[in-house]
């Protein structure tokens, strides 16, 4: 490593050959100094003769953070963070998503210690950091159900303890079974078909998935009194795509199931799950190194974005909260402040290899897919937020649906995916979330 410029330093590691540091605030540096700045905005790092920055105490905030990244690129710095007295690369989840504040672990491990828990798409990517999340909190079972046999392998490897359980979500006789042998107190039910384009060009699959395989959960979680957190999706709202109604037709279905049963059923919205499974964010990497150029549907498009340590926080934190709340019928939303342009994501990427964007690595923009929107929302049009259970939840409530009722349009619409009639799925998709609004949408079919 050449000559390096670290940050807010009091020491160096030792192994580094460090030959000269720049100071942010007050300390003692064992190193040559550079310069000293009096905070991070009086930093430029564009004449600095370097190759890399060390962060030894960087800034707390996101935003923070990403300024310096922005002047280090500038500078053509690669960035590297010492973290638990080790040195690595900075990595987007260091620069993106809000930490989820006042993180109650004591009443989370309350709530699972000695149950048994099991979670759908336990191989996934939530569902994997969520299975080692809870095996540090003494359950006493941890059930990992997957159709992944490689997923259920490669989490089996990690968690030797772990119940492992190959079985498709869609066979209700499968799951049932399962359910019953395993018995769990707590189901977290994560599996599902997330990716927008994905769900548009198969109608019959996501509605398979995400319609008859959450009632399949549900129902053998019912017959075994287990409480169940549904993970959602901020698409979910006022949804313009299937992916999103299929999603919004679970919140309303556990919603009417959480008012009649004496099991919980609680929708939990996440927003973009960095480095999940058909995140966008390995898609720019691999671009990248191509050489370019990064895509993006849109310049103007936003999302809110969570690391996947976040989710699982956040999962958690919302399970501890709602399953104690008296209030029922309500969806859990995780705030997570402000959305991102996604550009801005494409451009952090870029950075992150001491690169400029739109200079050294152009970024051209592909138009919306269908089914999605330029902006997402955490609460829709027709619901109200009532009293937040937490720091960093949001409780919001919309008109209740009899549960009959729900159950009738989810049935008429399994049996129009089960004879694989994708044209009419839409119109009775959307008619099943009582949303009028979506002329644009089937005209565009």
């Amino acid at each position: 490593m050449n000559e390096a410029w670290a940050a807010r330093a009091s020491w160096a590691p030792t192994s580094l050959r460090v030959r000269g540091v720049v100071l942010i605030g007050p300390g003692e540096a064992p190193a040559p100094l550079i310069a000293r700045a009096p905070v991070w905005d009086a930093l430029d790092l564009s004449k600095a003769k370097a190759s890399s920055l060390i962060l030894i105490e960087p800034p707390a905030d996101g935003a923070a953070k990403r300024s310096v990244l922005a002047r280090a690129a500038e500078g053509g710095l690669r960035c590297f963070l010492l973290a638990e007295g080790k040195l690595r690369r900075l990595r987007l989840d260091d620069l993106i998503g809000r930490p989820l504040g006042d993180v109650d672990f004591a009443r989370i491990r309350d709530t699972v210690a000695g149950k048994r828990v099991l979670i759908t798409g336990g191989g996934g990517s939530i569902g994997s950091e969520l299975a080692r999340r809870l095996a540090t909190l003494s359950p006493a079972r941890l059930t990992l159900l997957d159709s992944s046999e490689h997923n259920l392998y490669r989490i089996g490897l990690e968690l030797p303890e772990a119940v492992q359980v190959l079985a498709d979500i869609r066979d209700a006789r499968s799951v049932g079974r399962w359910f019953a042998k395993e018995r769990p107190e707590i189901v977290f039910h994560a599996a599902a078909l997330k990716q927008v384009p994905i769900v548009e060009a198969f109608a019959s699959e996501g509605v398979l998935t995400n319609v008859l395989g959450l009632q399949a959960v549900a129902e053998a979680a019912r017959a075994v009194g287990a409480d169940l957190i549904f993970v959602s999706t901020d698409k979910a709202v006022d949804p313009s795509g299937l992916m999103g109604a299929s999603k919004r037709l679970g919140e309303i279905y556990c919603q009417a199931l959480d008012r009649q049963a004496a099991e919980r059923a609680l929708p939990v919205r996440l927003g973009n799950v960095l480095g999940s499974a058909g995140s966008v964010t390995p898609i720019f990497e691999a671009q990248l190194a191509g050489g370019g150029p990064l895509t993006v549907t849109d310049p103007d498009v936003s999302r809110f974005f969570l690391t996947i340590p976040q989710a699982a926080d956040a999962l958690l934190q919302a399970a501890a909260i709602g399953l104690n709340a008296e209030a029922r019928g309500c969806a859990l939303v995780i705030e997570m402040g402000e959305a991102l342009p996604v550009v801005e994501l494409a451009r952090e990427v870029i950075r992150l290899e001491g690169l400029r964007p739109d200079i050294e690595v152009p970024i051209i923009y592909t138009g919306l897919r269908r089914g999605e929107k330029l902006h997402e929302a955490l609460i829709a049009s027709d619901e109200w937020q009532v009293a937040d259970p937490a720091p960093g939840v949001i409780a919001v409530a919309s008109p209740a649906r009899e549960l009959e009722v729900v159950v009738a349009a989810m049935a008429a619409l399994t049996a129009l995916a089960r004879e694989g009639v994708n044209d009419r799925i839409a119109a009775a998709l959307f008619a099943a979330i009582g949303d009028e609004r979506t002329a644009t949408h089937l005209r565009a079919g």
